[in-house]
């Protein structure tokens, strides 16, 4: 006899086609029938309140009246929240985003009394093969998934699931989904019928007598009248004892079993039994594109900025700080992030985004301000901040933008040493957008407004250094720009022919990698969830299509400017004609700076096509059947073509597991000669072509105007999500990309890490005009001109400093981004250093090296 576990639950979207207020007037009476029933029937329960914290905020937010019934029943455990703030897409999202999720979900659960101790993750699109870690990190022993998981992964649907750092979990599938059992009759002879085939297909793959069997579906109310019904059929048949269950008595009946679980390392992205998505990692790339900024900025920039200055004696904002991730991740959502998602809903999705990003950059600007007030000026001229996030000394290339009445000017450190810069574009600024003061003025006051690229070095770790701006002194070094046709320096050397065909040669390997980013537009037969080509496609690529081409060498960098008109389709049906009656006006600008190995390219888009896909094309020649990308706090070995793909119509999976992948910024392929990696700037998708199987395709952009369609190529069957139309995910207009190219020439070596850390770039800088929107009194607190809070000598990633969550303290975070162990080392600083897990706790084991795939946390006391 089998043993049903049954969990009730609801399964909360917070938007979908829907909007967060339509959730939240749901949400209302939903708690208020589940308040009323549990209380009438104490044998009711638990509830599971789909693992997310937001639910409750929400619920709050219009009737907090109701906190304290919501807190007995918590209190209770009859109520079950937790362990996150919201379900997110772990594939799209970042990984400190991950790790702040849990973070504040549990301070949520620690207020309100308990929480749930299982990763619940009931509709990711996809499961990273970082989730075992983050749970550990968190004293989280197991898991609850769905979606991405088929016996071509593991045999059976409870198993050890693995990180490649060694984090195991207990993990259990819900291979038919949470909503597998939703709505069951309240007869018990009716009820049988309806279940005996949800019950075989549950036990199908099940490695015990112990099933699940989750009841409760998308915003549906609580099915009170099942559990009664089920205790009503447990005598009139024999094959099941139904039992009022949790997700943790389940975990517990199955140790109890005494059973040797299968050990499983990686991700689940296997769309046989549910689909997965394929497409919304760039589906509204426009969304993807703010959110990766925003997460980079709050973690890069804003939390170090504040850290540094709360060490020098400012406040630190910890809640609106918080705030800005909440907001942020109630936009990380699988529906919200995959923008899968109604027009009216991404609208609301993009404007929590910039909504937190300009709360993030007010922060930066006020608290840049404050810092620059407090320095007592060691040259004359207007002070400029140069920070530096990252736990190491720092050197580089950074931009600053400038604002001046004079036709000469310079920088120097506070020895009066000069720096060189180089103007990369310049143009006239009326000053009244910029002071208010002049705003108000009959005359328009008009400045120059440069945009320089500065050199820069020795900038403290984890702290700063202060320029200054002088006017009116003409800079001691060669500036003019002359004319070039090609790009090269010590490393690299880049040409173009006339057709506008690109060749990069690595001048230390001599390898050269022909027809690199190279363009090519394709048609877009889905819907915002899924890719699909037409059936008939018409690939048509830049080459050709070349209008113009500049290039200038300047004191430090040189550039490379070219142009295209790439005639293409207007739409589908134009494509299936084979009719180039549209144009796409594409400009790519190749910078390749004298002191860097690598190229970076910023592309400008304007989409005026409908219903296709662009993507830029990096052919390796590489000859290697896996690549690799990043994923939260490491990186991923995949395949290039998924055996899976050979199997897929016959075995009649959901969808095609086509090498159409996610990452986090990066993605490389290289052999023992060669090989190419591109950093992205919130590009989160590639493809490895499967007729071409040595080149990585990142896409751009894909244009579509459907929420959902039905019998698509690489997605046959019904329709996902809501049959409707979604003009704005067409993305028309002017669109902007950026990435860096780096050339491998001694595979992922230490080198060629660093460069990839200095590629994302770790300087920022920030003028002291006098000049500001918001006036405030002076501190009178004085600062030196530069300072750093700690160093750090290691080879880990940089991820964070900011204040802990819980105590005043200082949290830095780095991360082993390659394939091998790394030393840990420990921060140099005057306070007292505690190793750590992401959740802030004192770390058991304290090992020499960090494994591949993992963070290394540490508190600091001051």
């Amino acid at each position: 006899m089998k043993i049903v576990h049954l969990v009730q639950h609801t399964h909360w979207d917070r938007e979908w086609y829907f909007t967060e207020n339509d959730s939240k007037a749901v949400l209302y009476y939903f708690m208020d029938d589940i308040f009323q029933r549990l209380e009438e029937d104490k044998t009711l329960g638990p509830f599971v309140l789909d693992g997310q914290t937001v639910v409750i905020e929400d619920y709050l937010s219009v009737a907090p009246h109701q906190e304290t019934r919501l807190r007995q029943l918590i209190g209770q455990g009859r109520i079950v929240i937790g362990p996150w703030y919201t379900q997110s897409d772990f594939l799209v999202v970042g990984a400190e985003s991950i790790t702040r999720n849990l973070l504040l979900g549990h301070a949520d659960c620690q207020c309100f009394g308990g929480t749930m101790p299982i990763g619940y993750v009931p509709d990711s699109f996809g499961q990273s093969a970082q989730l075992p870690m983050f749970l550990q990190q968190f004293a989280i022993d197991y898991a609850v998934i769905w979606r991405g998981w088929s016996e071509h992964n593991v045999a059976h649907s409870e198993f050890s699931w693995q990180a490649a750092d060694g984090s195991k979990v207990t993990a259990a599938v819900l291979p038919w989904g949470y909503g597998c059992a939703k709505w069951l009759p309240d007869n018990p002879q009716t009820a049988q019928k309806t279940l005996e085939p949800i019950l075989e297909k549950q036990a199908r793959f099940s490695l015990t007598d112990h099933v699940l069997l989750p009841n409760g579906n998308d915003q549906s109310p609580f099915e009170y009248r099942v559990p009664a019904m089920l205790e009503q059929l447990n005598p009139q048949q024999d094959d099941y004892r139904f039992v009022r269950s949790s997700f943790s008595q389940f975990f517990q009946a199955l140790e109890s079993a005494n059973v040797t679980l299968p050990v499983y390392q990686g991700e689940f992205l296997s769309p046989k039994y549910m689909r997965i998505h394929r497409g919304i990692f760039s589906t509204r790339i426009d969304i993807k594109q703010l959110n990766a900024r925003l997460e980079r900025t709050l973690s890069q920039h804003l939390e170090p900025l504040l850290a540094v200055n709360w060490r020098l004696g400012l406040p630190y904002p910890q809640h609106a700080v918080d705030n800005i991730w909440r907001e942020a991740m109630k936009s990380h959502a699988h529906d919200s992030i995959g923008g899968c998602n109604s027009d009216r809903v991404n609208a609301m999705v993009k404007n929590r985004l910039e909504s937190g990003l300009e709360m993030a950059n007010q922060l930066i600007d006020l608290n840049m301000k404050m810092l620059a007030e407090g320095i007592t000026a060691q040259q004359d001229g207007k002070k400029i901040i140069i920070f530096n996030a990252h736990p190491q000394m720092s050197a580089g290339l950074l931009e600053l933008t400038i604002f001046t009445p004079e036709q000469d000017f310079r920088v120097v450190d506070s020895e009066g040493k000069e720096c060189r810069w180089q103007i990369v574009e310049e143009g006239r600024q009326d000053m009244s957008i910029i002071v208010q003061e002049l705003s108000n003025s009959t005359e328009t006051t008009w400045y120059r407004k440069c945009c320089l690229l500065l050199e820069v070095a020795n900038i403290p770790a984890c702290g700063y250094q202060t320029l200054y701006l002088q006017e009116g002194i003409n800079a001691g070094f060669e500036q003019q720009a002359k004319s070039i046709n090609k790009l090269e320096n010590a490393w690299l050397r880049l040409e173009v022919d006339e057709q506008g065909i690109l060749t990069l040669t690595d001048k230390r390997s001599q390898q050269s990698y022909h027809n690199i980013l190279q363009l090519v537009d394709g048609g877009d037969a889905g819907d915002n969830y899924n890719y699909s080509p037409p059936f008939d496609d018409w690939l048509i690529n830049s080459n050709g299509f070349l209008t113009s081409i500049s290039g200038t060498q300047g004191a430090l960098q040189s550039a490379l400017m070219l142009s295209w008109k790439i005639a293409v389709p207007q739409d589908l049906a134009a494509r299936r004609e084979q009719r180039a009656d549209a144009v796409l006006d594409i400009t790519m600008t190749i910078t390749l700076a004298d002191s860097n190995a690598w190229l970076d390219v910023a592309i400008s888009v304007n989409n005026t096509v409908r219903d296709h896909r662009l993507q830029v094309l990096l052919p390796t020649a590489a000859q290697s059947h896996i690549h690799f990308a990043d994923q939260p706090f490491g990186l991923i070995e995949r395949q290039n073509l998924p055996s899976e793909m050979a199997v897929w119509q016959d075995e009649q999976w959901t969808e095609a597991p086509v090498a159409l992948y996610p990452m986090q910024s990066q993605v490389m392929m290289y052999d023992a000669q060669r090989g190419l990696c591109t950093v992205t700037e919130g590009l989160r998708e590639y493809q490895i072509p499967q007729n071409r199987q040595d080149v990585i395709a990142v896409t751009l952009l894909r244009s579509v105007g459907w929420l959902g369609q039905a019998n698509m190529p690489y997605r046959p069957g019904r329709a996902s999500g809501m049959v409707l139309p979604s003009p704005d995910s067409q993305i028309q207009g002017m669109r902007h990309f950026k990435l860096s190219v780096l050339a491998m020439n001694h595979g992922a070596d230490n080198a060629f890490w660093r460069d990839v850390e200095r590629a994302r770039g770790n300087l920022h800088a920030w003028l002291a005009t006098g000049w500001s929107r918001f006036r405030t009194n002076p501190h009178g607190r004085t600062f030196p001109p530069h300072f750093s809070v700690l160093s750090w000598d290691t080879e880990l990633h940089f991820s964070v400093l900011k204040k802990a969550q819980h105590r005043d303290a200082l949290v830095v975070r780095g991360w082993n981004p390659s394939a091998q162990p790394l030393q840990r080392g420990a921060p140099e600083t005057h306070g007292e250093i505690m190793p750590a897990t992401l959740a802030e706790t004192a770390l058991e084991a304290q090992p020499e090296t960090v494994p591949t795939c993992a963070p290394a946390t540490f508190v600091i006391t001051f």
